[in-house]
């Protein structure tokens, strides 16, 4: 079994499922720790939550334009590969800011839910770097393709045109 055949594009739906879910665990464990008392509100207690937010609306565009027929126009391998690849960033910034701030002072239960948090965007960049490689293998199947498709039709086009003249 060859490394790209881990990442055909059959596996992608159950894999962003999954991710839809962790995603909103995140989000589901950054939410009290904004409503304790004597903690302080930082960056790293709301940074999950940004992110959250943004995975949503960046996997809804994915799926919706993948599995709707209406919205297939703006499907765009290369589209998806540029934003799974920019998810990883954004999960290992989460990661880090949390682990940062967990360093600096952490107690009680938001300790615990921060770093619920920074291992469920551990989980969620891994998820993402899989994300990545199964689009970026998609998009160069797809240039492969469309290429031979054009280099075929281009000779096709110059085997025609020489027994017209013939």
């Amino acid at each position: 079994m060859a490394f790209k055949d881990y990442f055909q594009a059959r596996y992608k739906l159950p894999v962003q499922i999954v991710y839809i879910i962790l995603v909103v665990v995140a989000m589901g464990l950054s939410v009290p720790r904004l409503f304790m008392k004597n903690q302080p509100r930082t960056r790293a207690n709301t940074i999950a939550l940004g992110m959250g937010a943004k995975s949503l609306i960046l996997i809804g565009y994915e799926l919706l334009s993948e599995h709707t027929r209406s919205l297939k126009k703006w499907k765009s391998l290369k589209a998806y590969t540029i934003i799974n690849f920019l998810e990883i960033v954004f999960w290992a910034g989460v990661m880090g800011l949390i682990f940062q701030a967990n360093m600096k002072s952490c107690k009680g239960t938001g300790c615990y839910l921060s770093w619920g948090v920074m291992g469920v965007a551990a989980v969620l960049n891994q998820l993402a770097v899989w994300c990545f490689l199964a689009s970026w293998f998609e998009f160069r199947e797809f240039k492969r393709s469309r290429n031979t498709e054009y280099k075929e039709e281009r000779l096709d086009s110059y085997q025609m045109s020489n027994k017209s003249t013939v």
